[in-house]
């Protein structure tokens, strides 16, 4: 029997919850046309798969942790899934979503974990690269993020790419000439570096292979997240300080043949 895909979103799964252990998505309405990647996602990192395909409309998704820090059973004999996450998302089909989990997970910290849906509107192709950046540092205020040659170029004298990003907002994309840099944070208004990390080079393509996103790619669409550091004595990573990452958001135009 022939099936017919229904029409489709396009979703991915990133984990800033600073003070738990890996967490694991699960679309709990159907099992056909959801992602099921989405597993032991770490701190700072992306599910499985970047993006997935997920039916258009209403989708519901709980989101889970095994951590012995947050629950344990009553017969002490060790861990038990948390669920840290209950939502319903509405997906527009042909749309590319990024589901960004913030907060803390563990009871009585705030603001509590919380997914937010973002409509990652992609630019127009084109001979530069794109990048943009999204502020999920908990605990940061409103910062200003710049691009730079490196981690360690000076901020004094410097032009924000993006100025006073509060916290959980996505600026716009931006176009950048072809070539390696960085990105950094700083306080707004000030230029001290809170954190910083280079774009990915990415690989040119050739006949036999296609392109690979980066900063010395034309066609690349990137993003700059800035994440808080995990909290001390939990599960996640360890990270004493704030962090940069970057993911690909779209990769740069084929060059082999289909």
């Amino acid at each position: 029997m022939t099936r017919t895909l229904p029409p489709l979103a396009f979703v991915r799964y990133i984990n800033a919850v600073p003070d738990t252990n890996n967490l694991t998505v699960r679309f709990i309405d159907q099992l056909e046309y959801v992602p099921q990647t989405f597993v032991n996602v770490a701190f700072r990192a992306m599910g499985q798969g970047g993006y997935q395909g997920v039916e258009a409309g209403d989708q519901r998704l709980r989101v889970f942790t095994h951590d012995p820090a947050l629950n344990s059973n009553t017969s002490g004999s060790g861990a038990v899934t948390a669920q840290i996450a209950d939502t319903t998302f509405t997906f527009v089909a042909g749309q590319y979503y990024t589901m960004l989990h913030l907060g803390f997970a563990r009871a009585g910290q705030t603001p509590a974990a919380r997914v937010i849906l973002i409509n990652d509107a992609l630019p127009t192709a084109n001979t530069q690269v794109s990048i943009r950046a999204i502020h999920a540092a908990l605990g940061t205020a409103n910062v200003d993020i710049f691009n730079t040659a490196t981690n360690t170029t000076t901020l004094v004298g410097a032009t924000p790419a993006f100025a006073n990003v509060a916290f959980q907002a996505v600026s716009p994309y931006a176009n950048l000439a072809v070539g390696q840099f960085s990105a950094q944070i700083a306080a707004t208004g000030t230029t001290v570096s809170l954190a910083a990390a280079a774009a990915p080079a990415g690989v040119a393509g050739t006949t036999t292979a296609d392109p690979i996103a980066g900063a010395t790619v034309a066609g690349s669409v990137l993003t700059a997240i800035a994440f808080p550091p995990s909290v001390v004595g939990s599960p996640a990573a360890a990270s004493a300080a704030r962090s940069v990452v970057w993911f690909s958001d779209r990769q740069p135009p084929r060059t082999t043949s289909p």
